[in-house]
């Protein structure tokens, strides 16, 4: 299993330990470790972000599957 998101190397490769404030969820103090693009920016967003935006995704894609039926 992949450790890229714990431990050392977090700590070693990201200022803070990789935490922050996410731009999405608007919490302080969460690990920033995704990588994702909003608005044309590259931004880092939280764990939790990262399901909120994929769980978005798919209801959109659902709504748009029943309308088009």
């Amino acid at each position: 299993m992949s450790k890229a998101h714990r431990g050392t190397p977090l700590k070693q490769e990201v200022p803070h330990s990789g935490r922050g404030k996410c731009p999405v969820t608007g919490l302080d103090g969460v690990k920033l470790l995704y990588e994702h693009e909003i608005d044309g920016k590259k931004v880092k967003i939280s764990k939790m972000a990262k399901a909120t935006l994929a769980n978005q995704k798919k209801r959109q894609e659902k709504a748009e599957a029943q309308a088009g039926a």
